[in-house]
């Protein structure tokens, strides 16, 4: 007895010892393709992988090439690194020919290890506050720089260069920073990094941004969000006048996108209300007919777009704000929007001269068939729309002959003969 409950025992016990070798056998290398703007999408994605990694205990390595981007969603992933660090390791790999800009050299410098390829560059790394004052860039100014500082501190960056970078928008070579000790070293292939790492033979696990984070990342733009709240007000009164549905439901969903996009920035509320008071007043046109409501409301969205901007941080002395995309998309809402005024005007001035087409007046145009005889001197009925009416004629009409009437008046309809 006692020696079956002794094997049990050390059975149970060979159990236990051989889970977590079996675990760490059956980690993987978490790749983490990073070749997008930092925003709202970039986070969401971060936090997804970094999740992942850390729930399968798996080491990290981000390929990045970013030119940088907001300053709050470069910091949320900062955090979500240093976070994972805690159980994981993660290392930075910026390829030959790409970079590590503005907010990309926070993230960058937060990793365990950061190795960069020749012809590739890390920073410059100066925050740029949309329409701040001086005290207010150099609040933010201070406050990027300490916690850069304190990243360099952490991880033996050399924090006289990250001071360059951040005070003095100073950007490195990667045989520069390698060379005072800012990233850990050079490697012109992925290959290279897995096996200074001693990750050969782990299975890959590629990551890269999903649909929707893909699209949190196109709409986290206030000239993308001003221009799709702009354009389905517009739409949805067209369609008023035009009595279809189709515009209706691509402009319901235009703003919805719109304002979902609002909530992806810190923006200062007051531009929502600009927003809403500009649609009010597109949609007032319905009664005014003039135009000048449409162009009030224009000016009202496109003013609370630009307040939008007002107090968004960036992490590059750059504005990415007026960037190719949105230069186009600014000039989209200059041209279309007009145009669509004009066609409006034109187009509610058509609809009210039109003569109404209402109730009895319908069946104008129609054909039925004679219920009775019909003649010059005598009113007869016809059947039309599976409705009899009395009826008048020029012609003698005899009774089941079809007929189209021509008129209606005083609830009398005129009808001729069809042969």
């Amino acid at each position: 007895m006692k020696t079956g409950l002794v094997i049990l025992l050390f059975l149970a016990l060979l159990v236990l010892f051989t889970i977590p070798v079996s675990h760490a056998d059956s980690r993987s290398l978490v790749i983490v393709e990073f070749n997008y703007q930092v925003d709202r999408g970039a986070q969401d994605y971060f936090q997804q992988v970094m999740s992942y990694a850390v729930s399968n205990n798996d080491p990290v390595i981000i390929v990045m090439n970013t030119p940088g981007g907001y300053l709050t969603n470069g910091f949320a992933i900062v955090n979500y690194t240093i976070a994972a660090e805690k159980s994981i390791t993660v290392t930075t790999y910026v390829p030959p020919g790409n970079m590590a800009a503005s907010a990309g050299s926070y993230i960058a410098l937060s990793s365990n290890y950061v190795y960069m390829g020749n012809s590739s560059f890390i920073g410059p790394s100066e925050p740029y506050i949309i329409g701040g004052t001086a005290l207010e860039q150099q609040h933010v100014t201070n406050a990027s720089l300490a916690f850069m500082e304190s990243l360099a501190e952490d991880h033996g960056w050399n924090q006289s260069a990250v001071y360059q970078m951040v005070e003095h928008n100073v950007a490195y070579t990667a045989q520069n920073a390698s060379r005072i000790g800012l990233i850990t070293g050079v490697s012109d292939s992925l290959s290279g990094v897995i096996q200074k790492l001693g990750y050969e033979g782990l299975p890959q696990v590629q990551f890269t941004e999903n649909t929707v984070e893909q699209l949190e990342s196109f709409l986290s733009n206030s000239t993308v969000a001003d221009f799709l709240i702009l354009i389905g007000a517009v739409a949805i009164l067209l369609d008023i006048y035009h009595g279809s549905i189709a515009l209706s439901v691509a402009g319901i969903v235009a703003i919805a996108l719109g304002f979902w996009g609002v909530t992806l920035i810190s923006f200062q509320p007051i531009a929502i209300l600009f927003m809403i008071l500009g649609i009010a007043l597109i949609f007032l046109e319905i009664k005014l007919g003039h135009g000048l409501a449409v162009v009030g409301g224009v000016i009202l969205v496109i003013v609370g777009g630009l307040i939008m901007m007002i107090g968004v941080g960036y992490s590059s002395p750059t504005n990415p704000v007026l960037n190719g995309s949105n230069y186009a998309f600014i000039a989209l809402e200059a041209t279309v929007v007009p145009i669509g005024a004009v066609y409006l005007i034109a187009l509610r001035k058509k609809v009210m001269a039109a003569p109404a087409k209402i109730g009895p007046q319908l069946i104008i145009g129609k054909r039925g068939r004679a219920v009775t005889e019909i003649s010059p001197q005598k009113k007869g009925v016809v059947n039309v729309s599976s409705e009899e009416w009395t009826a008048i004629s020029s012609e003698t009409i005899n009774e089941g002959d079809e007929v189209e009437v021509l008129d209606y008046k005083d609830g009398v309809v005129t009808v001729r003969k069809i042969s």
